[in-house]
C-alpha cells in the first residue's frame, strides 16, 4: 500500500502546478523564521522570562506585532508565493508575459474566498487556518491568469510615458480582472446557497464535522491523529480545523486524572489533549522532530542540513512550520507515508507504555511549547515519561529514515539534471565567447547554479578543494614543471568543470577570495616541490605553474599578495609561473603594465594561456613581459589535421626565437603530434601523452622517474 501511495506521488513530482506549490512554500521560509522567532521567545515556558515580558509590555508589543504581520497572515503569503512561481514557470516554458499579474490576481481571489471585509470576518483565518484555500487560490487563479494572459494579443500603446511596463500592465488587465471576478462570482454563490459568508467558513465548517467520534479512546486518538496530519500535509491546519474535536473528547481527560490523582485515586484517561502533543506529535504534526533527528544525522545533503540548522531551536520548543514549508514536507510525496505513520506509532507505543504501567498517564498539561522529555516529564510527573519520548524519538527517526534516503536519491537525480542542463549551457556560451550569468539562468540550470555558488563558497571558506598537477615534459621526456589545476569531488555531481567553479565564485562575489586560496595551496605545494628539486629528486628549475584571471593581474592587491606569499616562502626566482588566461582580455594601460612588470621584477615569471593568433595575444607579446607562451588546444591538437594550423604554430616558434620566449604545447596526446610539433620547433609539451592531471605526490613520483627515463 504505502509503495502505490509513494508510485501516485511520484508520477505528479515534476507536474508543473505540484513544483509551482513546492516553491512557493520555500519562498516563505524568511517569514516562517521572523514568525517562529517571535512565537518562541512570546511563549518560553520560563516564569522569570514571562513576568520580565509582563515588565516590558512594548517589548511584547513589539513581539505581538511582528509575529501577527508574519504568522498571523502567513497563508496570504503562501497564496501569492505560489502563484509567482507558477506564473515564473508558464513564463519559462512558453515565454515571458506579465508575470506580476498573477499574485495580484491570486491576492484579490484568495481575500475573496476568505470572506474578508464580510460583517463576521475573522483575521485568524489569514493565519495557517486558511493555507489549504490559499494554496488553492494560489495555483487556480494563477492557472487562469496565465492561459488568458497566453490567449490574448494586446496591442502596444506608444507614447509619453508609456514604457515597457505600462505596456506590460495594461496586458494583464483584462486576464487580472476576469480572474477576480470569477473567484468573486463563485464565493458570492457558495454564500447564499450555503447561507456562509466565505468559501472558507463552508470548508471549515464541512471538515470540522467530519470527526464522528465523541470518547477519548486509543481508536479515537488515532482518528484525530490521521485525520490532523493528512490535512497538515495538503496545507490545512488540522490543529484549528479539529480544535472543537480536541476541546470536547480530548481536553477534559488531563483535568480528570488529575482530579483522581488529588482524591487518592489512579488516572485512567490515557488518551488525552496533552498525551497526543506530548508523546504522538513530538516536534509538531507528523512528529518531525524524527525527521530532524535523521536529516542532521545522516542527511547528505547540504541544503536540507543547512535548513534542518535553521529549524532546530524552533523545534526544540514543537514549533514545525520551517521544517514543514521549507523543506518542504508539505505536499512532498517521497515523505507522505512516515508523516502520517510515524505519529501513530508513536501513539500505539505510548499507549502500550501506560496501560501496562511503565509509564504514568498524563495528569498535568504542559504548554505546547515545552520541549521535549522536559514535557514529558511534568506531564506525566516521572522521568520514565522522558524516556517515553526519547524512544518514540528514536523510533520516528528510524521509521523515517528510508523515506528520507529516498528523497535525497530522487532530490539528487533532479540536481543532476539541473546541472547537465547547466553545464551545457554553459559550455555553448564558452564556445561562442557570450558571458555567462550562471545564477540568473531560469528554472532547474539556475537552481543548481545557485545551490552550487554556496557550495563553492563552503569550498572556500573550509579550504575543501583540492589541486591537481598536470607535469610538462620537454623534447627529451624529463619533466620540468606542473601546472596547478583547480579540482571539486562534488557529494552529488562528481568531478565540477573547474570554469563553472570559477564563474560560480565570481558570481557569488567570493572569485577573488578562492583564487587567493588557490595561490596559497599552490605555493605551499611549490614550496615542496624546490625542496625535492635541491634534493635531486626534481630537476633543479623545476617550476609550477598557477592560473590568474585579469582581474586578479590588474588588481593592485591581488599582485601584492602573489609577491608578499611568494616571498615568505622564500622560493628561488622563476620556481611560479603566473599563467595569464585568454578568457579575459588584460587592459593595457601604463598602470597594468607596471603591475605585470613588478610580478616579473619579484621573480615570478609570467605565461599566456591559451595563446592563439588573435590581436590579444599579440599584444600580450608587445609588452615584453611574458617569457613562456602555451599553444591554445584547438591549434596544438590541429596541426595533424589542417595544414594551416602546423603554419601558426611554425610562425609562432620563429617568433619566439626572435622575442626570447618558450613555447609549450598544451593537449599532447599521441607520440605524433608531439613529434609533429617537435619538427615545427615546439620545446615543451603537457598533455595526456605524458598523464593526467595527478595528486602531488604521484605527479612528483612521475617526474622523478622522468629524470633517468630515456627519451620517447
Amino acid at each position: 500500500m504505502f509503495n502505490k501511495v509513494n508510485e501516485w506521488f511520484a508520477r505528479l513530482e515534476d507536474v508543473m502546478s505540484f513544483q509551482a506549490i513546492r516553491q512557493g512554500l520555500i519562498l516563505t521560509i524568511p517569514v516562517l523564521l521572523v514568525g517562529s522567532f517571535c512565537l518562541i521567545f512570546l511563549n518560553l515556558p520560563l516564569a522569570p522570562y514571562q513576568d520580565m515580558l509582563v515588565s516590558l509590555p512594548w517589548l511584547e508589543g513589539v513581539l505581538r506585532l511582528v509575529y501577527n504581520a508574519t504568522m498571523g497572515i502567513f497563508s496570504l503569503y503562501v497564496a501569492v508565493a505560489i502563484a509567482l512561481r507558477y506564473a515564473n514557470a508558464c513564463a519559462d516554458r512558453f515565454g515571458d508575459f506579465f508575470v506580476q499579474g498573477a499574485p495580484f490576481a491570486a491576492l484579490a481571489s484568495y481575500l475573496m474566498f476568505v470572506g474578508f471585509g464580510s460583517e463576521g470576518f475573522d483575521w485568524a483565518v489569514l493565519s495557517t487556518r486558511s493555507l489549504f484555500i490559499a494554496i488553492v487560490c494560489g495555483l487556480v487563479s494563477s492557472m487562469l491568469y496565465c492561459r488568458l494572459v497566453r490567449m490574448k494579443r494586446s496591442r502596444r500603446l506608444y507614447g509619453d510615458g508609456m514604457d515597457s511596463v505600462f505596456n506590460q500592465a495594461v496586458a494583464g488587465l483584462v486576464p487580472i480582472a476576469v480572474v477576480i471576478v470569477l473567484f468573486g462570482a463563485v464565493n458570492v454563490s457558495v454564500a447564499q446557497i450555503a447561507g456562509v459568508d466565505s468559501v472558507e467558513e463552508l470548508f471549515f465548517q464541512g471538515v470540522s464535522a467530519l470527526f464522528p467520534l465523541a470518547t477519548a479512546t486509543l481508536a479515537s486518538g488515532l482518528l484525530y491523529l490521521l485525520m490532523n496530519n493528512v490535512m497538515w500535509f495538503f496545507g490545512i491546519h488540522g490543529g484549528n480545523m479539529l480544535d472543537s474535536v480536541a476541546q470536547s473528547v480530548f481536553v477534559p481527560g488531563t483535568a480528570a486524572n488529575a482530579a483522581a490523582l488529588a482524591a487518592g485515586g489512579e488516572p485512567a484517561q490515557i488518551v488525552t489533549k496533552t498525551f497526543l502533543d506530548v508523546f504522538a506529535s513530538i516536534g509538531g504534526a507528523g512528529a518531525l522532530l524524527s525527521l530532524l533527528v535523521a536529516i542532521l544525522l545522516f542527511g547528505k545533503r547540504r541544503s536540507s542540513r543547512r535548513l534542518s540548522s535553521f529549524a532546530a531551536v524552533p523545534m526544540f520548543f514543537n514549533i514545525s512550520e520551517i521544517m514543514m514549508f521549507g523543506l518542504p514536507v508539505v505536499w512532498n510525496p517521497a515523505l507522505f507515508v512516515p508523516f502520517i505513520v510515524v505519529p501513530l506509532v508513536n501513539m500505539v507505543v505510548s499507549y502500550a507504555a501506560m496501560a501496562v504501567g511503565l509509564v504514568p498517564p498524563v495528569s498535568v498539561d504542559v504548554s505546547w511549547t515545552t520541549p521535549p522529555l522536559v514535557g514529558g516529564y511534568v506531564a506525566t510527573g516521572s522521568l520514565s515519561g522522558a524516556v517515553l519520548q526519547l524512544v518514540c524519538i528514536a523510533l520516528g527517526t528510524a521509521l523515517y529514515l528510508p523515506f528520507l534516503r529516498r528523497y535525497e536519491r530522487a532530490a539528487d537525480d533532479r540536481a543532476r539534471a539541473g546541472y547537465v542542463a547547466l553545464l551545457a549551457s554553459f559550455q555553448e556560451d564558452e564556445r561562442a565567447g557570450r558571458d555567462s550569468k550562471l545564477m540568473a539562468a531560469p528554472g532547474s540550470p539556475g537552481a543548481v547554479a545557485r545551490s552550487l555558488a554556496e557550495d563553492v563558497r563552503a569550498l572556500v571558506l573550509e579550504r575543501t578543494f583540492e589541486l591537481r598537477y598536470q607535469p610538462q615534459f620537454d623534447a627529451s621526456g624529463e619533466a620540468v614543471g606542473a601546472e596547478a589545476l583547480l579540482r571539486f569531488e562534488h557529494p552529488v555531481f562528481g568531478s565540477l568543470y573547474p570554469p563553472i567553479v570559477i564563474e560560480l565564485a565570481k558570481e557569488a562575489g567570493i572569485g577573488g577570495d578562492l583564487e587567493r586560496a588557490v595561490f596559497d595551496r599552490a605555493l605551499d605545494d611549490a614550496q615542496r616541490a624546490e625542496a625535492l628539486a635541491h634534493a635531486g629528486i626534481l630537476r633543479s628549475g623545476f617550476d609550477v605553474s598557477v592560473n590568474a584571471t585579469a582581474a586578479m593581474l590588474q588588481d593592485e592587491a591581488c599582485v601584492d599578495f602573489i609577491i608578499a606569499a611568494f616571498r615568505a616562502r622564500g622560493l628561488d626566482e622563476g620556481r611560479v609561473v603566473v599563467e595569464a588566461t585568454e578568457r579575459e582580455a588584460l587592459r593595457w594601460d601604463a598602470g597594468a603594465s607596471a603591475l605585470l612588470h613588478r610580478l616579473a621584477d619579484a621573480g615570478i615569471p609570467l605565461a599566456i594561456d591559451d595563446f592563439s593568433m588573435g590581436r590579444t595575444s599579440f599584444q600580450y607579446l608587445e609588452t615584453s613581459v611574458f617569457s613562456v607562451v602555451k599553444l591554445d588546444g584547438t591549434i596544438a591538437k590541429g596541426v595533424m589535421e589542417n595544414e594551416r594550423y602546423a603554419e601558426i604554430v611554425a610562425s609562432i616558434t620563429r617568433l619566439s626565437e626572435q622575442l626570447g620566449f618558450t613555447v609549450l604545447a598544451e593537449y599532447v596526446e599521441t607520440a605524433e603530434q608531439r613529434d609533429r610539433l617537435v619538427a615545427l620547433g615546439c620545446s615543451y609539451f603537457q598533455g595526456y601523452l605524458y598523464a593526467p592531471a595527478l595528486p602531488f605526490d604521484d605527479m612528483v613520483e612521475l617526474a622523478g622517474a622522468s629524470r633517468s627515463a630515456p627519451a620517447a
